[in-house]
């Protein structure tokens, strides 16, 4: 996609969000209450963004960025995006191992499973959206990912 086309959607997405947190009703969610969040659709002509917790996500999901709270911005999967959801894996039980061994782990297990179309497959490799550490050893579901080898993805790449 054009960079002028890209920053155009970009700008979109801002504004319609903009829009959203000042329309009545809307909730502004801070991180500690992630786990509470309901899904929120924000529509404008042309674009089409959700924002929810991980845990509302469903395969084919794609989302805009990969996000560090777990509260994911969804948009048409024929818009530039950073990941296509998959499906879940738990991690085992034990302490927290740390964010590096966590996505290590996520990975191992995710990638073999991912069932990626056979003309994107250079195009994507395994990645997760991890647990929080606060909320270990209650919450251990990594949602797994098939995200781009360099850049963004424009169209579904899971099968």
């Amino acid at each position: 996609m054009p960079p002028p086309l890209r920053r155009r959607l970009t700008v979109a997405a801002c504004l319609a969000w903009a829009v959203a947190g000042c329309s009545p009703g809307a909730t502004l969610v801070s991180a500690g209450e992630a786990p509470a969040v309901t899904p929120e659709n924000t529509s404008t002509p042309g674009l089409y963004l959700q924002r929810l917790h991980a845990t509302y996500l469903r395969p084919g999901d794609c989302l805009l960025e990969l996000p560090r709270d777990l509260i994911a911005t969804l948009v048409s999967c024929e818009m530039p995006h950073a990941a296509e959801y998959a499906f879940i894996y738990v991690l085992p039980e034990g302490p927290w191992p740390g964010e590096a061994a966590a996505m290590r782990r996520a990975v191992d297990w995710c990638g073999p499973r991912l069932r990626v179309k056979a003309s994107r497959r250079q195009e994507v490799r395994a990645g997760a959206l991890l647990p929080l550490e606060r909320e270990w050893p209650a919450q251990r579901t990594a949602y797994c990912l098939a995200v781009p080898r360099g850049g963004e993805l424009v169209g579904r790449v899971l099968k």
